[in-house]
């Protein structure tokens, strides 16, 4: 026999009392199906715009022809770096500092810019490059560290940055900053999961080389002058299992003093240089 239907009293009753004839089902995360989580507001025309800012941030989106718009505080102090942004950015707005104080909170050295949509690179696309040095970062969350290593690694002439899709912090603002304008010179790719993307290095025939210190070989033992890929691990827990599985070879850095490690950029800094001693040596130059 059918259920008879509520009445209005008692459907008011039981919406009163948070009672429903039909409860939400749940993702296996406890969110209730049909509703998303928040993501930053976008407008009618796509994306939500890229603000960087700092001149020496903006002079390198300048110069790798990124930048959309740029931002200057009126009255600022005769400077190289603002003459070239002018004259190779699209568009120069003049701002009020109080505006540009809101577009661009922090030091902004009374410059800021808008960029184009970033573009990230396919793992197919970075090795039909044929790249010698390739660099991937396995869980770094903290922005500064990203943008230091982007910095580092683009100053050793790594070829490519490969960031897994999860566990990394973005290529933001903050990063660029850090990077101090380093990462809009670099090819980023983004890969659904590092494991996978270094077994299909190792196939292309790349050495996979771990940062690790409890490594077992010291990087003057290793031909760094070969087709490598370089990866470096997050804050506190460095590289993952799975991760470390698919490297060929674990580098460790010598510690004198009573630290046991260094933080992933600053350890990565250090095996960069290795990696360009050893091929300014193989190539006939002086060592730096």
């Amino acid at each position: 026999m059918r259920k008879p239907a509520l009445g209005p009293d008692r459907r008011d009753r039981a919406a009163a009392d948070g009672r429903s004839r039909r409860p939400a089902r749940s993702t296996p995360g406890g969110r209730p199906f049909g509703l998303r989580e928040s993501s930053p507001a976008r407008s009618p025309q796509g994306p939500p715009k890229e603000i960087i800012h700092g001149r020496n941030p903006v002079l390198e989106a300048a110069r790798a022809g990124h930048l959309r718009r740029v931002m200057l505080a009126a009255n600022l102090d005769p400077d190289p770096r603002l003459d070239e942004i002018k004259r190779l950015a699209p568009v120069v707005t003049s701002v009020g500092q109080d505006d540009l104080d809101l577009i661009a909170p922090g030091v902004h050295q009374g410059v800021a810019a808008e960029l184009e949509p970033r573009r990230f690179f396919e793992l197919g696309q970075v090795l039909k490059l044929d790249l010698t040095l390739l660099v991937a970062l396995d869980g770094i969350q903290d922005p500064q560290n990203l943008g230091a290593v982007l910095r580092s690694a683009e100053a050793a002439g790594a070829g490519a940055v490969i960031l897994p899709e999860r566990r990394s912090a973005p290529v933001g603002a903050v990063a660029v900053k850090a990077s101090a304008g380093a990462s809009e010179h670099l090819r980023i790719c983004k890969v659904a999961g590092l494991p996978s993307a270094l077994s299909t290095l190792k196939r292309a025939g790349y050495w996979c080389l771990a940062l690790d210190p409890q490594g077992e070989t010291w990087p003057w033992e290793f031909d760094l002058t070969q087709k490598i890929c370089v990866v470096v691990g997050g804050e506190g827990q460095g590289v993952h299992r799975l991760v470390r599985e698919r490297c060929e070879v674990r580098l460790r850095l010598p510690m004198a003093g009573q630290v046991a490690s260094l933080n992933a950029s600053a350890a990565a800094a250090a095996l960069f240089y290795e990696v360009g001693r050893q091929r300014w040596v193989k190539d006939g130059q002086p060592e730096p």
